[in-house]
């Protein structure tokens, strides 16, 4: 409950000395209600005790509409969407693109701000003045009220570089900021291409744990006939059936990623995780005609190319900058000013003439601190070593993407050689899982020979699977090493 103060006083408005007493008592009285009303806001009490919003911090939140903005969102789910499409819907609705873009609006309204110190500044004044003074041994009543307008114009000649040094900073900053802009950019698509190879490799390793069911219930059910008919034991059935369980099992965690993949997948789009759409599956002609020779060619590329790379050079240029702008401190500045008032009059009492007068101005400002405790001698210290560290910062980001651009390119190499090895694993896996259970229903071979066969037909389609995603993967993480985008081949339907 905030205190109600209320005040009545009658005013006499020839009395100033009461005016003044109640407006300090309005004014009082005001500063201890808002005191009052801030005290409302807390801490929480204890650090076991859930804080509780008061109704009128919860009905401003009510208010927020992000997230029915975000709902509002529509996507295309009519057709089955392909990597461009998808590329395409996130570039647009993807909150970190526009991050970086605000980000870098922001900056460029900072290096305006900087580049107004081109321009002269003006001031618009206006000023009225009552003074009633009661005649006194020395002077005579004075009873008038004045007023007038007035304007000032100042404009820097001289200050040994400071300005331009400050718009130069802010210039390389906004040049920093527009690249890190087309770096947000690339971590999106990189995004989106991970999520949507990492949602098809969930389906394709459902559909593979549907297909190891079916061997497993096979192997299941040919255990059971032969134990029927007396040519098993039970342990043979057992270790059936428990194999098929445990393919059960494996089909739903199969199920689960599916969902949580493409959960991901929308969050890249910039979409809640239960936005309904499809996609189409990913082409498999990945490129592979890639040579040793080409690595040191790469890393250059990528050192001269990335955006982030490029992003550092130009603070280092910026701080260069603010080094300079530092260094005019150290010298004096020159100014140049103009200013013109008008004052009108209006005489109570007995005068009743009315007199008005004009000024004009005009001077030349010469400033120098002589003498300021070493205070920007120190800023420009300051300043220089800044730049030496912006300096160092990007010597390491040139050294760690090399390392990248290296991990990545034979990440790549390794991920082509997993391909062609495990497409010879399913060939043989397949095969032998044939063999065994042909063999098995014929009394050939025992029930642990055809599980382990089952075993390794399955380790086969999950390791092609897996091999397929880290080759398109290891392109497009490639790709970004060396600040380039890869889409796949992919086009928008």
């Amino acid at each position: 409950m905030l205190p109600i103060v209320l005040f009545v006083c009658i005013i006499h408005m020839d009395n100033m000395a009461t005016i003044k007493r109640t407006l300090s008592v309005f004014v009082c009285a005001f500063m201890m209600i808002i005191a009052a009303g801030c005290r409302t806001l807390t801490a929480p009490s204890s650090s076991s005790i859930e804080w509780i919003p008061a109704k009128k911090i919860q009905s401003s939140d009510s208010k927020d509409t992000t997230w029915q903005d975000i709902r509002n969102q529509k996507l295309d789910s009519s057709k089955l969407l392909a990597l461009g499409d998808l590329l395409d819907v996130a570039l647009h609705t993807n909150p970190s693109t526009k991050q970086a873009w605000e980000n870098a609006k922001s900056v460029q309204a900072v290096k305006l701000q900087k580049e107004a110190a081109y321009y002269p500044s003006v001031t618009i004044t206006g000023t009225g003045t009552r003074q009633d003074t009661k005649a006194t041994m020395d002077y005579a009543d004075v009873n008038y009220f004045k007023y007038g307008p007035g304007i000032q114009i100042t404009y820097l000649l001289l200050d040994f570089g400071g300005r331009s040094a400050d718009v130069e900073e802010q210039s390389q900053l906004l040049i920093a900021a527009n690249f890190q802009f087309n770096r947000s950019m690339q971590s999106v698509v990189l995004d989106v291409e991970k999520s949507y190879y990492t949602y098809h490799s969930c389906l394709a390793l459902l559909a593979a744990a549907e297909s190891d069911l079916k061997n497993s219930k096979a192997a299941y059910d040919a255990a059971s006939r032969r134990y029927e008919v007396g040519l098993a034991a039970r342990l043979d059935v057992l270790q059936a059936k428990s194999t098929y369980e445990q393919t059960l099992y494996s089909l739903e965690n199969a199920k689960g990623n599916v969902k949580t993949s493409k959960a991901a997948l929308a969050k890249s789009l910039g979409y809640p995780a239960d936005t309904q759409f499809e996609v189409l599956e990913p082409k498999k002609d990945i490129p592979t005609a890639i040579n040793d020779q080409d690595i040191t060619v790469m890393i250059n590329d990528a050192i001269e190319q990335r955006p982030d790379i490029a992003a550092l050079r130009a603070n280092v240029r910026a701080q260069n900058a603010a080094a300079k702008s530092a260094n005019s401190d150290l010298y004096p500045s020159l100014s140049a000013g103009a200013s013109a008032d008008k004052n009108f009059y209006k005489y109570y009492g007995n005068r009743q003439d009315r007199d008005n007068d004009r000024t004009y101005a005009a001077y030349l400002s010469f400033d120098w601190d002589v003498f300021d405790g070493f205070k920007n001698l120190n800023k420009l210290k300051e300043e220089e070593a800044l730049a030496n560290v912006e300096r160092e910062k990007l010597i390491d980001a040139e050294i760690s993407a090399s390392a990248e651009v290296w991990t990545k390119y034979f990440d790549f190499k390794t991920a082509i050689k997993k391909v062609e090895y495990s497409k010879a694993f399913l060939e043989t896996s397949q095969t032998s899982y044939e063999l065994a259970l042909e063999s098995y229903s014929n009394g050939l071979n025992s029930i642990l020979d055809l599980i382990d066969a089952e075993s390794k037909l399955s380790d086969a389609k999950s390791s092609l699977i897996q091999s397929n995603k880290d080759l398109f993967v290891a392109l497009a993480e490639l790709a970004y090493a060396t600040g380039t985008i890869y889409t796949g081949g992919e086009t928008k339907q």
